[in-house]
């Protein structure tokens, strides 16, 4: 080589950690800006529909009044999006897409807090940014699961590092955003028992950030049970077993988004039931092997999530987009871990191609089998590694 090859390609190698992040990051966002123009049915039908009510009654000063069925904080940043000078689609997508980056970035500290493995953290980072999930939601879909996912990313990660109060605080905020937040709650309390470095007095730090981010509807005149009975109301919109979502309770019903009555009156309650049950089993499990490592930790919330949507009633598909990204967290920390991630990748794919495409290339029941496989897979993982860490105390 020539001395000025040497010296360049010496740079790449000393620099390839930002090199690999900056081509991440500038492939994400043409990936991202490519999707633009694409307008989703719930973009259609709800998220412009609102967009235009909130704006034509004076942006913020709409507060007053409940528009829409998400909660007050995500009604807030649409009256400020109104402000903008921009395409209301636009706003959406760049508000769901700044929580993107965050999220990947927030993923990467977790990763790299665990391992103490800078090109792991990097890969994290590379990877998240630019998984085809995390793009359609944001960019294709318009949709701001990204936002709720990275305060349980952010409160899962101060837990790591024992800023408690912190954590819950972040994971109010997740609570504030969106109600499928409550899948973290089970590995929240489990760490509360488990770890015994917590008082009970943390969960009631829960509702502040609610209330703070409601601030504008509540001097306008709306009053706290305005932010609770929002949640109230969604829970009883979609009664149905699944909507587009393979769950094992498919293995008996129909998939309402398909065809067929799904006898969710008849089931609900049992299936509320047999959530907390299996929940219940692997936290008792779980404390009775009280050595536990920050792996198995991110291992624990993970299954303790894909637990609640693959058991609950009325799940839709986005609701698993939490797991997906925790299923990407414990990859880097096990290997094992990788074939049930790259199965949930695979259902995901499905399910949005199915709503946003109308594009179908598995049947219904192979969806159904690949998740029971996965989950049992990260249980059986789970039970393995715990086990482990027990003998070699």
């Amino acid at each position: 080589m020539l001395k000025e090859e040497t010296q360049f390609w010496d740079w790449i190698i000393r620099h390839r950690l930002k090199l690999i992040a900056t081509a991440a990051t500038l492939f994400s966002l043409y990936a991202r800006y490519a999707l633009r123009g694409l307008i989703s049915m719930d973009m259609s039908t709800c998220l412009l529909p609102w967009y235009e009510s909130i704006r034509s009654l004076g942006g913020l000063r709409s507060l007053s009044t409940q528009i829409g069925n998400y909660n007050i904080p995500y009604q807030t940043l649409i009256g400020l999006m109104t402000y903008l000078p921009v395409k209301p689609e636009y706003a959406y997508k760049a508000l769901s897409i700044l929580f993107d980056y965050a999220l990947s970035i927030t993923l990467a500290i977790g990763v790299y807090e665990i391992s103490r493995d800078r090109f792991k953290s990097v890969l994290t980072y590379t990877i998240a940014i630019n998984l085809p999930i995390m793009v359609l939601n944001s960019a294709a879909w318009g949709q701001c699961d990204s936002i709720f996912t990275f305060f349980i990313v952010a409160a899962f990660v101060c837990l790591l590092k024992e800023k408690h109060t912190t954590a819950f605080l972040m994971y109010g905020c997740s609570l504030a955003f969106k109600l499928q937040a409550v899948f973290f709650l089970p590995f929240l309390l489990f760490y509360y028992v488990w770890s015994r470095k917590i008082s009970f007095w943390r969960f009631l730090l829960l509702p502040f950030p609610s209330v703070v981010l409601s601030a504008g509807a509540l001097v306008q005149g709306r009053n706290f049970w305005d932010i609770l009975s929002i949640y109230s109301e969604q829970t009883g919109i979609y009664a149905r077993i699944s909507l587009n979502y393979p769950t094992f309770w498919n293995l008996l019903v129909a998939n309402n988004m398909k065809d067929g009555r799904d006898h969710y009156s008849e089931l609900y309650r049992y299936c509320m039931l047999l959530t907390v049950l299996v929940l219940a089993l692997l936290m008792i499990w779980l404390i009775m092997k009280k050595p536990l490592s920050r792996e198995t930790l991110a291992l624990t919330a993970t299954v303790m999530m894909y637990t609640c949507v693959i058991f609950l009633p009325a799940m839709h598909e986005r609701y698993a987009f939490p797991v997906l990204i925790f299923a990407l967290f414990i990859c880097f920390l096990y290997p094992y871990a990788i074939p049930a991630a790259l199965g949930i990748l695979v259902i995901d794919l499905q399910t949005y191609g199915q709503y946003l495409f109308y594009h179908e290339t598995m049947p219904w029941e192979m969806l159904i089998l690949i998740n029971l496989i996965c989950y049992a897979g990260l249980v059986f993982l789970l039970i393995k590694t715990t086990a482990a860490s027990a003998l070699k105390t």
